[in-house]
Formats: structure tokens, C-alpha cells, sequence
């Protein structure tokens, strides 16, 4: 099953790294731009695969021939078919379409393989067909996903189990698909990819989102972005350190000493740990994204925007550090809200926005003109002075 905060999450990453190699332009389809020029090959390769099998022309009379097979050589290795490793690299024999080359050597052999490869096509039951080529050809998962793919790339897609087997833990996809072929197994695998591809149709700005799609989505996390998910992952996590000890020097100096003014007491109700691991679940539950402005965060980095880097505050400015008052803000929110009653402070935002209709003139109440005082003493004094959670 797709944990969908940490789907939101690695779809952040994705967007972030996917602009950043695209030019600075924003994701928005896996058919155009970078996603497209690394991913998008595999639909041609498909429709030249089926240009060289044409099963719909094949008779029963041809099994056994060796045409049928001969057919599928020519449609694995066909260019630009990076699905299926076609070289020995592990030795003689460690191709993974070795099987149906060896085939041609063994009549008996060639028949059962062109007999399954007829019946594929032509509508026998599925699940004894996969069965019945994977005694043929052996537990070549690539190979008899790739077999699949060219039957219906709407229902199954290709395989390479080590990798997907990393993305699908890193999504907390329960399922371990190397060295588990079986149908079954592929039936699982073709159902958490569907799983992606309807997360990924749910989210705004992204229509028409194939199977391939999610496939692709998938695929480019764990090879061409890996490196630079972890590069932003150790910058979340140095920011989740850095708001800790940002609320604990908060804490140390709020003791209810007058300086211009009496400064409130503030508390952390929780361990250190705690409060890292609460952190971190607000982050997730707020898909990294400010919750009162839906800004995205600015994580840890020598490039990072300071105003957009995320910072504790507290809702409720008369309680605490503790369970059930936290609110991850970029820090230019925190500056501007300061002690600000939050639903209040909300209001403001969504009249900056045009969301709300402005008040009548000459009826706001004073409080109320006193919190956008405040906020104007606070967007001055952020350009002055480093980030402290409020």
C-alpha cells in the first residue's frame, strides 16, 4: 500500500530535481522536457517491437517454424531497447534474452516457447501463460515483463526488481519483487505501479497520467535523481536540527525577563528527540510546504532562500512547545505573525490574497489594526535579524 505522505514527499524531491535539470523550467508532464527526453523512449520501442512481431498476422501453423521467435529476437534487440540487458556482462549466457537465443537449438524447446508466444497474443488465460514461459525460458523477470509489456502496456509494464524493489521502500510499498518471480508477484507489481499512477493523477497541474507514467515516475527516482534526493533529504534533516535548537535557545531565553518588554514564558513540553520526530512528522503532514502561506520550503543549503526556510511556531502564542501547538511556517511568516492570534493572522493572509472582501471602511477593530502594526514592525525587523521560533 502507497503511504501517501511519503509519496508527496519524494514528489517534491522529484519536482525540485526534474527543474533543476530541466533549465529551471517547472514540471508539469512526463511528455515533455527532461522527463520525457530520458524516459519517454519506451512507448517507440514498443510500437517497433510490435511492428516486427505483428502478432495479429500469426496462423497456428507457423508454431514450431521458428519464424515466431525469430520475430521476438528481432523485437528485443532492437536499438535504443534499453528494457532488456542484452549483453553477457556477468559471462556467456547472462544476456537476459539468452533464452530465447538458446531455443533455436532445441526443436522441442522452440515449439513449447512459439506455442506460449502464440497464446499470449491471442487471449489464452494469462496467469498459466506466465507460468508456462517462465518454465521455458526460466525466472527471467525483465524478459517476461517485457514479453507482457508488448501485449498491453496499459495493464503491464517492465521489470528490473532491484531497483524497483529500492523505490517501492523508499514510497513504503510493502512488496519485494527480485528473485519473487512468479505471476502473482507481477500482478502485485503492476498494482503498486497503479497505485503511483493514481497518486500522481490526484495532484494538480498533472492530467492524463499513463501506467508508463507512473512507471517512468518511479524509475527516475531511483536512477537518474537518486543522488540528488539524498542531497536534499540531509538538508531537510540538518533543518529539522536546526529548528530544534532554534525552540530550545527560544526556550532558554524566554524566561519572563523585561527587557522593552516583558517577553513571555515558553516551554518545550517534550524531549529533544520528541520534538525532532514531531518536526518531522508536521513536515510530512504539511508535504513540506509552509501551513499558512502553502509556500514550499527552502531546506538547509548554502543557496537557500533564509525568508522561505521552515521554522517552528507556535499556534496558540499563550501555550507552549508541546503536542497539538506546533505549525511548521517559513520564517518570514513566523517574523510577521509573531504573537498574533492565528486564526486572525489567517484572515490577513487571505485578504493580501484577494480571498476575503476587505472590512468596511472605519469599522476594524483596534486589535485588529494593532496585528497589522505588529506585522509591519516585523517585516522590518526580518530583514534585519535571523529567524527565531515564535
Amino acid at each position: 500500500m502507497l503511504d501517501r505522505h511519503r509519496f508527496n514527499e519524494e514528489f517534491h524531491w522529484f519536482k525540485i530535481l526534474i527543474q533543476e535539470h530541466d533549465q529551471g523550467r517547472a514540471f508539469t508532464s512526463f511528455r515533455e522536457g527532461v522527463a520525457d527526453d530520458w524516459e519517454g523512449y519506451k512507448p517507440g520501442v514498443r510500437d517497433r517491437a510490435l511492428l516486427i512481431l505483428a502478432p495479429q498476422g500469426w496462423t497456428e501453423a507457423e508454431i514450431g517454424s521458428g519464424t515466431i521467435l525469430q520475430r521476438m529476437i528481432e523485437a528485443v534487440e532492437i536499438k535504443g531497447n534499453n528494457l532488456i540487458v542484452r549483453q553477457n556482462r556477468w559471462g556467456p549466457g547472462s544476456s537476459e534474452h539468452s533464452a530465447l537465443l538458446d531455443a533455436r537449438r532445441d526443436a522441442n524447446r522452440q515449439l513449447e516457447l512459439e506455442r506460449c508466444l502464440f497464446d499470449l497474443f491471442h487471449g489464452a488465460d494469462e496467469g498459466a501463460t506466465f507460468g508456462r514461459l517462465k518454465g521455458v525460458l526460466g525466472a527471467k523477470y525483465p524478459l517476461l515483463a517485457y514479453l507482457f509489456f508488448l501485449k498491453d502496456m496499459d495493464r503491464f509494464m517492465p521489470i528490473r526488481p532491484k531497483n524497483f524493489d529500492s523505490v517501492f521502500y523508499d514510497l513504503r510499498i510493502g512488496l519485494v519483487t527480485n528473485q519473487r518471480c512468479s505471476w502473482e508477484n507481477y500482478q502485485s507489481f503492476n498494482a503498486a505501479l497503479r497505485e503511483v499512477q493514481s497518486a500522481l493523477a490526484g495532484l494538480d497541474g498533472l492530467t492524463e497520467i499513463r501506467l508508463i507514467d507512473a512507471h517512468s515516475f518511479c524509475w527516475m527516482l531511483e536512477k537518474q535523481l537518486k543522488k540528488g534526493r539524498e542531497r536534499l533529504k540531509e538538508n531537510r534533516d540538518k533543518s529539522i536540527v536546526e529548528m530544534r535548537q532554534a525552540v530550545e535557545r527560544t526556550v532558554r531565553n524566554a524566561n519572563g525577563q523585561t527587557v522593552e518588554q516583558e517577553v513571555k514564558n515558553k516551554e518545550l513540553l517534550m524531549s529533544p528527540a520528541d520534538l525532532e520526530e514531531r518536526i518531522r512528522s508536521l513536515l510530512d503532514d504539511q508535504n513540506n510546504r509552509c501551513n499558512l502561506t502553502q509556500l514550499p520550503f527552502d531546506f538547509a543549503a548554502p543557496d537557500a532562500d533564509n525568508s522561505l526556510r521552515p521554522s517552528v511556531d507556535r499556534i496558540d502564542s499563550n501555550r507552549h512547545y508541546e503536542h497539538g501547538n506546533l505549525q511548521i511556517v517559513c520564517r518570514f511568516v513566523n517574523f510577521w505573525k509573531r504573537d498574533s492570534d492565528n486564526e486572525d493572522f489567517k484572515r490577513l493572509l487571505r485578504l493580501v490574497r484577494g480571498e476575503d472582501d476587505p472590512p468596511v471602511h472605519g469599522t476594524v477593530h483596534a486589535s485588529r489594526e494593532a496585528n497589522v502594526s505588529s506585522m509591519a514592525d516585523s517585516v522590518q525587523a526580518s530583514t534585519r535579524s535571523p529567524a527565531a521560533p515564535a
